[in-house]
């Protein structure tokens, strides 16, 4: 597929579902280089080591089963400042302070585990990820807690370079079309809410952006429409 193609193809796509990106919107870049499955991997397991941490009690996940995990597969290297930071608080004190928001991490898990095999495919309908997608990604697709990044890759099935760019431009066109909408302009479609359905769009677009912008840090990722 070209450039034009998928452009042309991305744009009936979301106009069917009633989103309106600008026109003037760039080509998608189909040699735009993917990121290693071992990356993927590995930030995909820190963010279950992080959200762990948090949403889970000592009583149902032993601390020293999420630290040995963190430890053993270097995770705190895949871990942001921010996030390194709460994995340092005590379990009940990064609950308490991080719990409301902590369900936002599970929109990036979701792209990150697509990105490795994991089905089913991110969408940009849901408002937030529910139970039918998350139970499987962490209780079936990721190698839990006791596990190491490389069985992870051994079991992963990477998507194509050329079906991640696809997925990133569906997503980055979307965003457009929320941010637009963000500021007032019908370009989304009826019953969509602006930040709370958007928040899911721009959480999961910012994993698969981050996975076609090797050596760039996660807080660095280019999330601009």
């Amino acid at each position: 597929m070209t450039a034009d193609a998928l452009r042309a193809k991305t744009f009936a796509d979301l106009e069917a579902l009633g989103f309106r990106p600008a026109n003037s919107l760039p080509l998608p870049d189909l040699a735009q280089p993917v990121r290693p499955p071992a990356e993927v991997a590995a930030r995909l397991m820190a963010l279950d080591a992080l959200f762990t941490w948090v949403a889970f009690s000592e009583k149902s996940v032993a601390t020293a089963r999420v630290e040995g995990y963190l430890d053993r597969n270097r995770l705190r290297d895949w871990l942001t400042e921010d996030e390194t930071a709460i994995v340092a608080l005590s379990r009940g004190e990064a609950h308490e302070a991080h719990v409301d928001n902590i369900g936002w991490r599970l929109e990036n898990m979701w792209a990150l585990a697509w990105v490795l095999g994991f089905e089913p495919e991110p969408d940009l309908e849901a408002a937030q990820v529910g139970e039918a997608v998350t139970r499987p990604l962490i209780y079936e697709f990721l190698p839990g807690l006791d596990s190491t990044v490389e069985a992870l890759v051994t079991k992963a099935k990477p998507r194509a370079a050329v079906d991640v760019i696809a997925m990133e431009y569906r997503f980055y066109c979307a965003h457009n079309a929320v941010r637009s909408a963000q500021l007032g302009g019908d370009t989304v479609p009826a019953g969509f809410h602006p930040v709370l359905h958007g928040g899911a769009v721009h959480e999961r677009r910012h994993s698969l952006s981050w996975c076609i912008a090797p050596d760039v840090a996660w807080d660095d990722t280019d999330l601009s429409t």
